[in-house]
C-alpha cells in the first residue's frame, strides 16, 4: 500500500501515460490505523456514559459516538477491497483476484484467537457474559450477567454466530455482534471478486468500471435490506425501538446482518476505486486535488442529511454516516495516493493514536466486560458530569492496558504465525 515513504515515486504532475512507473510500495496506509484508534475510544466512551451516566450523557449527547462503529465497516471495505482493484488494474494479461486462501488465513487469525481468548476470560474467569438478551436486562441488572452454561448457546457464542440466532443475539460479549457482520463480509468479497474478475477476463472492460460493480451490488443489497426493514419488523412481535434493533426476534436478526449493512462496505469499496484510479494515475492529480476538497467539503452537508434521516427514514442513518465516514478516508488518503505527503495523516498517525488503532480490536471487545467489572468493584462514579469524565477516564485506561496484554500475547502471535504459514507455501 502506498504511504509517504512512496514519495518521490511520481511526480505531482504525472499523467496516465506514466501508469508503468508509478508502482507504489505495498505498506501500511499512514493515518487509517489512528482514526481506527480514535473512534474504537469513541465507543468506549458512548456505553460507559450510557450505563453508569445516563442522565449526563443524554445532555451531553455521547449516544452520538456509537455512530464511530460504522467506520469500521467502511474500513473494512476499503482496506479488504485494495488488493482486488490493484490487480485489476495491473498491466498484466494475467490478472487474477488474490489468493482466496491466503485472505482465509489471514482473517480467522486476525479476529478468531483474539475474540476466543477474551471470550472464554470474560465467561469462565470473571463470569461477565450475558447470558441473556441485554436488551432485556435494565443497566443495573445482575441476573442476566454471569457464565453461559447452556450448550447450544456457548457453541453459538464461541463460533460467532448468535446474532443469527433470536434466542442469542445480544449474549455473549455484547459489542462482538459486529464481528459477525464482519465475517458475513469477509465471506463475500471473494465472491465478490470471483465476479468482477471474471467479467474482466471476458470482455477485457476498462478495470475500474469492472470494479465498481462490487460495491454498486453491495450497496443495492444494503439499501434494499434498510427499505425493507419496516416491513421485516412487523414480525418481530414488538413496536419498541431497542427490542427492534437488539432484542430476541427476528427484526434484529435482521437490522444486524449484512443484508441490512452491506451498503457500509460498499462506501469503503468506492473509495478503493478511486484511491487504486489515483495511485496508478488513472485520475490525474488536479481532478484528485478537487476529490479531495469535494470529500471535505460534502462531509458537514452529508452530517445534515444523516441528521434528517432521524425524522424521516431512520433505518437509513447509518447509511448516512457510512458515506461520511468514506468522505473521512478519501480526505486522508488521497495525497497519499499521489505519492505526496499529508499533513492529516501524519497528525493521525502519532504513535499513542496509532498504537490505540493497532489495538482496537482487544480494546473493543474488552471494553464491554470491563465496564461491568468496573461497576461490580464500585469504581464507577455517579451521574454527574465529573462522575462521568471520571468513569471514561478509568475505563479507557483500564481498556488500553488489557488490550495491550491481548495484543502482544494473542493478536500479534497469531497474525505472525498467519504470516509464516503463507511464506511457506
Amino acid at each position: 500500500m502506498t504511504t509517504e515513504a512512496t514519495k518521490g515515486s511520481a511526480a505531482s504532475g504525472t499523467q496516465a501515460s506514466s501508469d508503468a512507473e508509478r508502482k507504489p510500495k505495498r505498506a501500511r496506509i499512514i493515518g487509517l490505523d489512528g482514526v481506527r484508534g480514535l473512534l474504537c475510544l469513541s465507543i468506549a466512551i458512548t456505553h460507559v456514559t450510557g450505563y453508569y451516566t445516563k442522565n449526563t450523557a443524554d445532555t451531553w449527547k455521547t449516544n452520538l459516538f456509537g455512530f464511530s462503529l460504522v467506520y469500521f465497516f467502511v474500513l473494512s471495505g476499503f482496506l479488504l477491497f485494495l488488493p482486488y482493484v490493484r490487480n485489476l488494474a495491473a498491466q498484466d494479461r494475467r490478472v487474477r483476484m488474490p489468493n482466496v486462501r491466503d485472505y482465509a488465513i489471514h482473517r480467522l487469525a486476525r479476529i478468531m484467537p483474539a475474540y476466543l481468548v477474551i471470550f472464554l476470560i470474560v465467561n469462565f474467569v470473571l463470569r461477565l457474559s450475558y447470558r441473556e438478551n441485554a436488551a432485556l436486562m435494565p443497566d443495573d441488572a445482575r441476573t442476566g450477567i454471569g457464565m453461559i452454561t447452556d450448550p447450544a448457546e456457548l457453541l453459538a457464542n464461541l463460533a460467532l454466530v448468535q446474532t443469527y440466532i433470536p434466542a442469542y443475539i445480544q449474549t455473549g460479549i455484547g459489542p462482538s455482534w459486529s464481528l459477525t457482520l464482519e465475517y458475513a463480509f469477509y465471506l463475500t468479497l471473494p465472491l465478490l471478486g470471483w465476479v468482477i474478475f471474471r467479467m474482466h477476463r471476458r470482455g477485457r472492460r476498462d478495470p475500474y468500471l469492472v470494479a465498481l460493480v462490487a460495491p454498486t451490488l453491495l450497496l443495492g443489497i444494503g439499501l434494499l435490506g434498510r427499505a425493507l426493514t419496516p416491513l421485516v419488523n412487523r414480525y418481530a412481535g414488538t413496536s419498541d425501538f431497542i427490542l427492534l434493533n437488539w432484542g430476541p426476534n427476528i427484526a434484529a436478526v435482521f437490522t444486524r446482518s449484512l443484508l441490512a449493512n452491506a451498503d457500509n462496505f460498499a462506501m469503503g469499496m468506492f473509495a478503493a476505486v478511486v484511491f487504486v484510479a489515483i495511485e496508478h494515475g488513472a485520475l490525474a492529480d488536479r481532478v484528485a486535488r478537487r476529490i479531495r476538497v469535494l470529500s471535505a467539503t460534502a462531509i458537514l452537508p452529508v452530517l445534515v442529511v444523516g441528521a434528517a434521516m432521524f425524522v424521516v427514514a431512520v433505518s437509513f442513518v447509518t447509511a448516512v454516516v457510512g458515506v461520511v465516514a468514506a468522505l473521512m478516508i478519501l480526505v486522508v488518503v488521497v495525497p497519499l495516493a499521489r505519492g505526496q505527503k499529508s499533513k492529516l495523516a501524519r497528525a493521525l498517525d502519532v504513535r499513542p493514536i496509532r498504537y490505540v488503532g493497532e489495538i482496537s480490536l482487544s480494546a473493543y471487545l474488552w471494553h464491554f466486560p470491563l465496564l461491568l467489572l468496573l461497576g461490580q468493584l464500585g469504581w464507577m462514579a455517579g451521574d454527574t458530569l465529573p462522575g462521568m469524565l471520571f468513569n471514561i477516564a478509568v475505563l479507557l485506561g483500564v481498556t488500553v492496558l488489557a488490550a495491550s496484554v491481548t495484543y502482544y500475547l494473542v493478536e500479534k502471535p497469531a497474525m505472525n504465525y498467519a504470516r509464516s504459514v503463507r511464506a511457506a507455501r
